[in-house]
């Protein structure tokens, strides 16, 4: 069963508010150690390419398919402390999304600016525009290698970005968006960060003289559909897994059955949250 790590008002806050979370040491010594072996097996095609430094998009690898097929991979699914965070910022009601391998080579440092892909996850506001958009998804990025400075190969963030009502704007020639604050996150190997589905976000080169690497697992609520290439096991297979990985690999195929497993282990943990009804009965 997954153990249980509470969220703190001020990490509440903390997110609510920048619209992303850090977790200093999330992951273990031991823990970095097989999940950066079995990674570097998703990504060893990758990994014996040439570095171009001229074509920095050349040098970077988001690989999804086949991803859960490493035991330690399928076993960070429902790791804590960083999935009883979630758990506690949607609600019991969610499954796996999406999962990555994000390797960075290195880079030239004095290419010219590297062009950016500013983007919400999800593609809701393709539908919905950026009025009033809803939290429906959460990303945790577990760092496999230290990031100490700055253009170390992290996913940059837009601080606060999740509560914007507008698109981005990018000065003409620019790469990067003009009145909003940048995260460039300094991260050692096995701290991790949570953020927002609405929070823009973008890949930049790495500069470093090493290989970056991360992981980035997505959650989303049951109602959202799983992304294409999460290769979830069959359900024969699936069947002998614990009850909270069995719900978040989409074990229970309907909807409208309930999220048994964390809807369990939230109320035996004391942060289930409240039922909404349908209708209340007016009193007399």
């Amino acid at each position: 069963m997954m153990d249980f790590v509470r969220l703190t008002e001020e990490q509440r806050r903390s997110f609510d508010e920048d619209g992303f979370l850090v977790v200093r040491n999330a992951l273990d010594r031991d823990s970095v150690d097989a999940l950066t072996e079995a990674a570097d097996r998703v990504a060893d095609i990758f990994l014996r390419k040439h570095v171009i430094p001229g074509k920095p998009e050349h040098n970077h690898c988001d690989w999804r398919p086949g991803v859960l097929r490493e035991k330690a991979l399928f076993e960070l699914v429902s790791r804590a402390p960083m999935v009883p965070l979630i758990v506690q910022l949607l609600s019991p009601n969610i499954h796996l999304h999406s999962t990555s391998v994000l390797y960075k080579k290195p880079s030239d440092p004095d290419a010219p600016p590297f062009r950016r892909g500013w983007h919400r996850d999800i593609r809701i506001p393709r539908d919905l525009g950026h009025q009033s958009l809803p939290r429906v998804g959460i990303k945790v990025c577990y760092a496999l290698t230290d990031f100490p400075t700055p253009s170390s190969g992290m996913t940059l963030l837009g601080r606060a970005t999740h509560k914007r009502t507008e698109p981005l704007v990018i000065p003409k020639g620019g790469v990067d968006p003009k009145g909003v604050e940048l995260c460039d996150l300094t991260l050692t190997a096995g701290d991790a960060f949570l953020f927002d589905n609405r929070l823009y976000h973008t890949a930049t080169p790495n500069k470093s003289d090493r290989t970056s690497k991360v992981l980035m697992y997505g959650y989303a609520y049951r109602w959202m559909k799983q992304e294409i290439y999460l290769e979830s096991p069959d359900m024969r297979s699936l069947a002998k897994s614990d009850p909270i990985t069995f719900q978040l690999l989409g074990g229970y195929r309907d909807i409208d059955t309930p999220p048994w497993a964390l809807q369990s282990w939230s109320e035996k943990h004391g942060v289930a949250p409240k039922p909404v009804p349908w209708f209340v009965e007016e009193s007399s």
